[in-house]
């Protein structure tokens, strides 16, 4: 006990000198286990593995405030920075600054930073307490090895995909980034074992260090979670590692196929002799088939969300389903805020009386994408269509608790896609307790047709699109996919993912993978407030998706370069 117990000190000391700990409250077991609570407990292992799914929930570890409220408030954030997002209104919009790019986005990042930070922190905890016990043979020991290692590698990949500058076509921003260095640097790894010195001398990695580390947490991960089944989804088990890696090989597979010189620096990486151990790729491909092989373990035991499970007005989202494999998971009133300012359902869920529509505020879907979704296509019912907003009935395509006289507040393109907890559409103290997906085997489906569509072809892509389509989403079969290019099918499979996974803080990433513009001021808008109408230029990330370390971490981490700043980069057109 005392060998690990000694790193453990050494980590959790190391952690504090770089201001992560800064007015956080730590409780236990939620959230964060403190030295002295660990030696004192005799469940000390297993308390500190549960203070990663606890973390994923967690309120106000920075300051309490509206960026600050856990896991699924970046996921919220992430969906602010897209195009399918809009509020039926600005005047109780809370997040309008970093919907604008101001410099609130710098807020925005800070909060991200610190609590990515200190989920690695309760993972690296994790991994020294585990790691001794479970080379015995102790197998609680291993399965809390994998959570630590997996825990990890999600917080780092997060990171390096949301805090690396890649180029935004702002010429400042570019040319500023390309002089300081920044450009292909991520964020600084800390490691479980790291001395004091090492973390307050750390730093930011490239990414072709930053993606094997990753891979190789993952690796694993995987091992130590052999024949492990989830407790419950807010564990990990083998097929969310699947899913982590897909992530991860997609992500390398689309930059190296448009940066051969990425590509190369990533194979020479492969020598470095620092443990992280090797990727063994020569090609873009060779990713893109790790993508399709991952992609397709993570689906074996899943299925799609059927109409009825998607639409059921008491269980729709807020329960896991068929197809979930990993969530958020919430199970009491004391793990969200009483407000309905900082938790997700009380934000998103628009049939309550106690959540945020109380002042006639809604998150609705974008005109755009919702005039690109098929009649056919059942999903369409999940926001309401301009011509049914304001009807007197609940018409009888909508699955919804709502009365008539409710029904008719909701503004058109407001979502009704996220429930309340329990369906609970007057009380916040049952309606609060919901849990929410991280990742569902849809997104594996997708990940595997993008693969097929480089390792095999378009036509083959394409069919499979149609085909999932057609069974799982659309009714009459009317769905078709007629892309014969990459790119037409890229395009087609976005729009598909977008749809999907509204609201669920994933196509964020996909928009800065592939460079895709956000494009909000274009004829027939629903985005309200000029100030917001943001367009990106084409080909280019957008300026306020590069994610910026806050200046403050240069008082605890010399060795960092900040990027430039993205804020109001690019400005209403």
């Amino acid at each position: 006990m005392k060998k690990y117990m000694n790193r453990l000190f050494v980590a959790l000391g190391a952690a504090s000198m770089l201001g992560f700990t800064g007015c956080i409250e730590e409780t236990f077991p939620t959230d964060m286990a403190t030295p002295e609570q660990v030696s004192s407990s005799s469940q000390s292992l297993q308390y500190m593995t549960n203070s990663l799914p606890a973390y994923i929930v967690t309120k106000s570890t920075y300051s309490g405030g509206d960026f600050d409220w856990g896991y699924t408030c970046q996921m919220y954030v992430r969906e602010l920075y897209g195009e399918d997002f809009p509020a039926n209104n600005d005047g109780y919009n809370m997040w309008k600054f970093a919907e604008r790019a101001s410099s609130e986005i710098l807020n925005v990042a800070l909060y991200s930073f610190s609590y990515y930070y200190h989920l690695i922190k309760n993972a690296n905890n994790v991994i020294v307490m585990a790691s001794d016990l479970a080379a015995t043979g102790n197998a609680n020991a291993k399965a809390s090895l994998g959570q630590g290692y997996g825990f990890r590698a999600l917080s780092y990949l997060d990171m390096a995909r949301l805090f690396e500058f890649r180029p935004t076509g702002v010429e400042r921003l570019d040319n500023a980034a390309q002089e300081d260095g920044v450009m292909g640097i991520t964020v600084p790894i800390l490691r479980e074992n790291m001395t004091v010195n090492e973390y307050k001398n750390n730093p930011c990695v490239p990414f072709y260090t930053m993606y094997r580390f990753i891979m190789n947490d993952l690796n694993k991960a995987e091992e130590c979670l052999e024949g492990y089944k989830q407790s419950t989804i807010a564990y990990m088990d083998q097929n969310v590692i699947y899913g982590l890696k897909a992530r991860l090989w997609l992500t390398m597979a689309t930059r190296f196929e448009n940066s051969p010189e990425d590509l190369a620096k990533q194979i020479e990486a492969d020598a470095n002799t620092d443990g992280y151990g090797v990727l063994g790729i020569t090609s873009a491909n060779d990713c893109y088939q790790k993508v399709a092989e991952y992609a397709q373990k993570a689906i074996k035991g899943h299925t799609p969300l059927t109409e009825e499970e998607w639409t059921d007005p008491t269980t729709g989202f807020n329960t896991p389903q068929s197809s979930w494999l990993m969530g958020a998971s919430v199970t009491s009133k004391e793990q969200v805020n009483n407000t309905t300012w900082h938790q997700l359902i009380g934000i998103l869920a628009s049939e309550t009386t106690w959540g945020f529509n109380q002042y006639n505020f809604f998150r609705c879907i974008g005109k755009s994408l919702y005039d690109q979704i098929g009649s056919g296509d059942w999903r369409k019912n999940s926001w309401v269509a301009p011509a049914d907003a304001g009807k007197s009935a609940v018409p009888s395509q909508y699955k919804t608790n709502l009365t008539d006289a409710t029904w008719k507040k909701l503004p058109a393109y407001s979502n009704i896609k996220f429930r309340p907890g329990s369906g609970s559409l007057v009380s916040r103290e049952t309606g609060s307790i919901g849990d929410f997906p991280m990742m569902r085997v849809e997104e594996m489906y997708f990940d595997y047709f993008e693969a097929i569509a480089h390792t095999q072809s378009v036509t083959n892509a394409a069919a499979a699109l149609q085909e999932f389509v057609n069974k799982y989403r659309y009714t009459d079969n009317s769905y078709t996919c007629k892309a014969t290019t990459l790119k037409d099918f890229n395009k087609a499979l976005m729009v598909q993912r977008r749809i999907e996974f509204w609201g669920e803080g994933i196509n964020m990433f996909d928009y800065k993978r592939l460079r895709l513009a956000v494009t909000r001021n274009y004829n027939g808008t629903n985005y309200k407030t000029d100030f917001i109408r943001l367009n990106s230029n084409a080909g280019y990330v957008a300026p306020w998706m590069n994610y910026r370390i806050p200046e403050s971490e240069l008082t605890y981490n010399q060795a960092i370069i900040l990027a430039p700043d993205p804020s109001s980069a690019i400005v209403a057109q």
